[in-house]
């Protein structure tokens, strides 16, 4: 039997909101815990912690935060390049101190390292859609990749079409690029209305009566498109099934959420912001369609969480949507509301296209397993010790 590995995880991104790369840092490490093969150490809030990476309490999140605000920035000169240097010191003892063999960043830029490491790159949205990051991340991100590319023993992707966009963009070796898909967490399945009552009616919605988008308010996610296919919708549809928007405001959303704010007025729109975890599944499984009309996704969870609590699902024909789906959703082009609108109302209105797309969905989903995505990972693991 082959022994443990000890596996070193920056978990820094967990200090933020949650996100999809702090989701894929927690799943991918209880799932790679559950293996057996490996002994995880895992690096947060300049700290380690001899087990998987954990979100973080609210609490512990907000006093970092506080501190940062109050303390650092106010009497520090410099104060981001000393953090930088004393997380790169902390970070470079303990991989010592831990005799670590394979240090795994999640979050495209290790911070420091004298072992192998293996790089996951989710997306080059960076890169294709400037516009939708911060110009500090940019520059960040511009400076850092090539070197990280080039240094790393293997890069991650989570899907072909991002590593034909490594391959692409970067010239980086097709032997260092490994492309292992994401899983569905198990808590996405379908529910009866008896079982998402609880959630639901206290936000005043109604299971099987509504039409759900699921993305984070910012220009590349696309939810401009989704307000105007579902404005030509018939009366009676709207009526009947209101759109529901969920997600966290994200990069240069002022314009976005202006016209949000106009279409609740109208009664026409919910917009429900950022949803806890423990609400997300009973969203989706209550939703009667589901619509992602992103502009660039490196693989797309929300699609299959929808997919897999046996929701109708419409995806963007864009990037690598179509290959996380497959034929198990409907592909609309991001530039056509109308005809999104018309695929929309024909899934609303009939049944049985309807229990079609629904079963598909949950056939295609049941794929795609932190379990799957675990064993991957360990072989890329191995392959570089």
């Amino acid at each position: 039997m082959l022994s443990k590995l000890r596996v070193a995880f920056n978990a820094t991104a967990l200090m933020a909101p949650p996100t999809g790369i702090g989701n894929y840092i927690v799943e991918l490490g209880a799932a790679l815990a559950a293996t057996g093969e490996i002994d995880s150490h895992s690096f947060c809030n300049r700290r380690w912690r001899h087990e998987p990476p954990k979100q973080p309490s609210a609490e512990t999140q907000t006093r970092a935060r506080r501190l940062l605000r109050t303390t650092v920035k106010r009497f520090v000169p410099f104060a981001r390049q000393l953090r930088h240097v004393q997380q790169q010191r902390a970070f470079a003892l303990g991989l010592r101190k831990n005799r670590i063999a394979v240090y795994h960043e999640p979050n495209y830029v290790p911070i420091c390292y004298d072992v192998p490491v293996v790089v996951t790159v989710h997306d080059l949205s960076w890169h294709r859609y400037p516009e939708t990051h911060p110009a500090d991340r940019i520059r960040w991100l511009e400076r850092a990749m090539p070197t990280t590319l080039e240094r790393a023993a293997a890069i991650v992707v989570d899907s072909d079409f991002i590593r034909r966009e490594l391959r692409a963009t970067f010239a980086v070796s097709d032997r260092r690029v490994h492309t292992v898909h994401l899983g569905v967490s198990p808590a996405f399945h379908p529910r009866s209305a008896a079982e998402t009552h609880e959630r639901l009616d206290p936000i005043g919605l109604a299971h099987g009566g509504y039409v759900l988008a699921v993305g984070t308010i910012e220009p590349r996610k696309n939810i401009e498109h989704v307000l105007a296919a579902y404005s030509l919708l018939p009366d009676a549809l709207r009526a009947q099934f209101p759109l529901v928007i969920a997600g966290a405001k994200g990069w240069h959303a002022t314009d976005l959420e202006r016209k949000l704010r106009v279409l609740m007025e109208e009664g026409q729109v919910r917009f429900l912001g950022r949803v806890p975890q423990g609400v997300l599944p009973m969203l989706y499984a209550g939703a009667k369609a589901f619509v992602f009309a992103s502009l660039y996704e490196g693989f797309g969870l929300p699609p299959l969480e929808a997919m897999a609590s046996g929701v109708p699902t419409l995806v963007a024909d864009r990037a690598s949507l179509p290959e996380v789906t497959g034929d198990a959703a409907l592909r609309i082009d991001p530039e056509r509301p109308e005809d999104t609108a018309r695929t929309l109302a024909g899934i609303l209105e009939d049944a049985d296209a309807h229990a079609d797309l629904g079963h598909r969905g949950r056939l295609r989903a049941t794929e795609f397993t932190w379990e799957k995505t675990a064993q991957a990972t360990l072989r890329v693991y191995r392959s570089v010790v």
